[in-house]
Order: C-alpha cells, then structure tokens, then sequence
C-alpha cells in the first residue's frame, strides 16, 4: 500500500485537492450567502477577483487572433453569468442537499437540448435505467425534504438550462469549430466581461438597497467566507483540469459524484438539514445512478469507435480534443 502511495502520489493529492475544492466551493458559497445575502453581488465580487489575479499572469492569456476571442466573447460569457447567478440565487433558497440532488437530473434537459441541436445522442437500457434510478432518488428526497420549495427547484431548473447550453456552445467551440485561446483567457473573458451583466442583474434584483447595510455589518468572519468563496473559485478551475489530464472522464465523473456525499453530510451536520433515512436513501440513490449514467455514456460513446480503423479513431480523438495542447479550450467547473 505505501510503495502504490508513493509512486501514485501526484494522482492522490490531485485527487485531493479536487475534492476539497469542489466542496469547499459549494459549502463557502452557502454560508457566505447566509451572513452576506446579496446572491448575485457575491458573483460579481468572485468574478472581479478572478479576473484581477488573472491579470497578474498576462503570459498565461494567449489567443490564435481577434476573431476567436470574438466568437467566445459574444456567446459563452453571458451563458456563463446565467449559470453562476442562478446557481447563487437557488443556493439561497435551497438546502445543500436539495441542490446536490436534483441536479443529477441534468442528464434529462441535457438529452432535449442536444436533440434540438440535433447532437448525435445514443440511448441504452443502461442509461434508460440510469436515468430511472436518478428520477426516483430525486423524487424520493424531495417527498422528504421538509423544506421544499417550488421557487427554489424553478432556480434549480433554470441553472440546469444554462450549465447545459454553456457546456454545449464550449464543445462547439472546442471541437466543430476550435478557438485557440488558453484557459486562463478563456476564464478572463467569462469573467471579465460577465461582472457588467452580474451586477446589473444584482441591480435589477435590488440588492443595491441591502449594500450598505450588508458590508457595514460585515465582521472578519463574514470576510473570510466570502474571501475563501473567491479562492475556491480560482481552486477548483485548476484543480478539475488537472485532475481530467490525469484520470479518463468516468472516474473524473465518479470522485465528483462521491464528494457530493461530503457537501449532503456537512449540509446536515451543520446546517440542521433533512436527515430522515427516506432522504438518506433517496440522495444516495440520485448520486448512485449519476454514476451509472456517466458509466452508460462511456460504454456508449465507445461502442461505435470499436467498428473504427486506427486512422479514424486518431481523427475522433483529434476532432474531440478541439485544437491545440497550448491553446486548448477550458473553462471554470459550477459551483456544486
């Protein structure tokens, strides 16, 4: 055990560290809400954090030219403020848990979205069952979930709709039609240019009024949550695209659906969240079956690259990496 510790070191501290920050970034965000309630400030400071130490390493922020920095420009940021800030506003209102779980039921819009489009899209019995496994945890949980609110699964759901559209405008631009930007440009822009439409969103919300209330009676500890939030931020961007380097996507999809267990039991632990055995059961259900999906579209996926030549394996293989190893596509993981 300690000679496969040692020579798989750099494996489990990226490991790790991944786990901690994808927690972290849903605990922080949860209790900076609860002594900060201004959902869509706190994303507004994130981002101008972001982009501030971004700037500090203006080597990192390369681009190909002026019309790929346009076409992301125009698209991708403004999906990714939808995301952020409904993230946020349904974290207020909802439990740890209640965000954890009815999330895993992403692969449903995900599947109309990309029908849509008209993205090739393989159904299986084993995804059919996946799904059905993650429908009856999420139904399970919310029968039993004592603070359930309809305002707060709307938010839910509109989350869901934009991580889904950002991730699939991403791929587009990664994959059908490359851009040659680095992830930390590609963080810049989303950030950069998403602070104008978070705060005026934060004014059309009327947080503008709770301002000075909020920050004059904001204390140290107030402060280090909302400054640990920020980190986490720049944390788990980092950690994710390192941790996908190194493990193939379905155990990446795994240690994230096993952490997810850590944000529930710190939810109940601290926060006084539903801890009845039927919600128990219907969490580990939902988290359970959004591992057999990512199984079921692995197995899917590669199925009909078995029938393919190895000329034509490189060329998939090539067409899904999008580009460049320098100037590759990437991009901040959700807040969980």
């Amino acid at each position: 055990m300690k000679a496969w510790l040692t020579k798989n070191a750099d494996l489990v501290l990226s490991i790790g560290f991944y786990m901690c920050a994808s927690a972290g970034m849903s605990i922080f965000n949860k209790l900076a809400l609860l002594h900060i309630p201004l959902p869509l400030t706190i994303v507004a400071i994130q981002m101008a954090f972001t982009t501030v130490t971004l700037l500090l390493r203006p080597s990192e922020l390369r681009w190909g030219n002026s019309d790929d920095i346009k076409r992301w420009a125009y698209t991708v940021p403004l999906l990714f403020v939808g995301m952020l800030a409904s993230s946020m506003v349904a974290m207020q209102f909802a439990s740890l848990g209640t965000m954890v779980v009815c999330r895993n039921i992403a692969p449903i819009p995900t599947m109309l979205i990309e029908g849509m489009f008209r993205i090739p899209y393989v159904m299986t019995a084993r995804t059919l069952l996946s799904l059905a496994v993650i429908i009856g945890g999420v139904a399970l949980y919310e029968i039993h979930e004592i603070r359930f609110s309809v305002g707060a699964l709307l938010a839910i759901l509109v989350n869901m709709l934009f991580a889904v559209l950002e991730r699939i405008m991403q791929r587009h631009l990664m994959a059908n039609n490359p851009v040659e930007l680095s992830k930390p440009m590609m963080m810049m822009l989303n950030n950069g240019i998403g602070m104008l439409p978070t705060l005026l969103l934060a004014l059309c919300w009327g947080e503008q009024h709770k301002w000075a209330d909020a920050f004059s009676q904001m204390d140290k500890r107030d402060m280090t949550f909302l400054a640990i939030s920020c980190l986490n931020g720049l944390a788990i961007s980092y950690a994710g695209i390192r941790l996908q380097h190194m493990v193939a996507a379905t155990s990446f999809m795994v240690v994230t659906n096993v952490n997810k267990f850590a944000v529930i039991f710190f939810g109940i632990a601290t926060l006084g969240e539903s801890a009845s055995y039927a919600s128990l059961l219907g969490c580990s259900l939902a988290v359970v079956g959004g591992v057999m999906y990512a199984d079921a579209r692995k197995r899917a996926d590669e199925s009909p690259m078995r029938d393919m030549h190895d000329e034509e394996k490189s060329l998939v293989k090539r067409a899904a990496l999008g580009g460049d190893a320098d100037l590759d596509s990437g991009d901040e993981d959700e807040p969980e």
